[in-house]
């Protein structure tokens, strides 16, 4: 690997295609990584709704649109949730420190955002693709604004295609796979293993994440990985430098749904690992092979519709003053990996 500073890599990568997907209007939407130490340390989700075809006054809708807010903690346990009103063709800046209420400073999570559109206090087909969202987090210590992903969500993935019946009692088997994620961790759902190759996603197989870190010469790392299953858990990783240099360690996932991972700390890390990457094969439904999901498995698949996991690495750079927020590539091999 031919060595790059932090700012080129994120130069470079803004060029590169990504198969994640954002900025769409859907149903709903995921913010990992939320947290707040009050109005000078806090996430902000800027909420849109537009497209709303069935809620216009020309089509017998009222113009008025509930979005309804979640915030799960990293197990995926529900904490608190609210609404908050909003009118066709409209922008609301929901602010955490604002509306998390009290004793949540410094508890990381999640937010799930979903528009009712026809306000009855649940999610279903007909609601429509009205909303999108852009996150930032805000270090007013640093003069600093770091942009967040924020992923749409499609009533498809809640409660294994079935909608949500009351969106004030989501919990964490509400959202049980996640096709704005990883896509080979539900394609798989649909098609299975019927190409009768080794490593076709979903189902039965895995995929391969690349974590971007940098602690050299002051940086820090946080890497961010939300999946929509329990992978908490211990796993064996390749840990590479920026001169191709491997190390196995193991990547510690103490939470559930939603971890948060310091590479400065992972033990069996050499010194000299100090700007590179974290390769990881991500957890298989099916991983002893037997075309069943169970106990003997990675991990336990809610619902038998796949997973879906998104991840991202906040990068603070001592040199720059700033963050910079970078999206972790990942592939899958149709035919076979290491």
């Amino acid at each position: 690997m031919k060595k790059r500073s932090i700012p080129a890599a994120v130069a470079l990568a803004a060029g590169t295609a990504q198969a994640y997907l954002m900025g769409v209007y859907d149903n709903g939407l995921l913010v990992p990584q939320v947290r707040h130490n009050g109005l000078a340390d806090t996430t902000a989700v800027a909420l849109e709704t537009n497209n709303c075809f069935l809620d216009q006054p020309a089509n017998g809708g009222d113009g008025a649109i509930d979005v309804y807010w979640t915030f799960f903690d990293e197990d995926s346990r529900h904490v608190t949730d609210g609404v908050v009103p909003m009118t066709l063709n409209d922008l609301h800046v929901f602010v955490w420190a604002n509306e998390s209420g009290e004793h949540l400073e410094n508890v990381p999570g999640y937010l799930v955002f979903f528009a009712d559109v026809d306000n009855d206090g649940a999610l279903t087909p007909l609601e429509g693709d009205c909303l999108a969202g852009e996150a930032f987090h805000v270090v007013a210590a640093d003069n600093d604004v770091a942009y967040k992903p924020a992923f749409p969500l499609d009533w498809l993935q809640t409660n294994s295609g079935a909608g949500v019946p009351d969106l004030t009692a989501m919990t964490a088997t509400t959202i049980t796979q996640y096709s704005a994620g990883f896509p080979g961790t539900w394609v798989g759902f649909l098609f299975g293993d019927q190409y009768g190759v080794a490593d076709f996603p979903g189902n039965g197989d895995n995929e391969t994440l690349t974590m971007r870190y940098s602690i050299a010469n002051g940086d820090t790392t946080e890497i961010v990985v939300w999946s929509a299953e329990d992978i908490g858990g211990a796993y064996t990783v390749n840990l590479y430098d920026d001169e191709q240099n491997r190390k196995s360690v193991n990547l510690v996932l103490p939470n559930a749904e939603q971890n948060t991972i310091d590479p400065s700390t992972i033990t069996g890390r050499p010194a000299s690992f100090v700007n590179g990457f974290l390769e990881w094969r991500t957890p298989d439904d099916d991983s002893n092979d037997d075309g069943a999901n169970d106990a003997n498995d990675d991990y336990i698949d809610n619902g038998g519709d796949g997973n879906g996991i998104v991840s991202y690495s906040v990068v603070r750079s001592a040199a720059f003053g700033a963050r910079q927020t970078i999206l972790n590539s990942h592939f899958f091999d149709f035919f076979g990996g290491p």
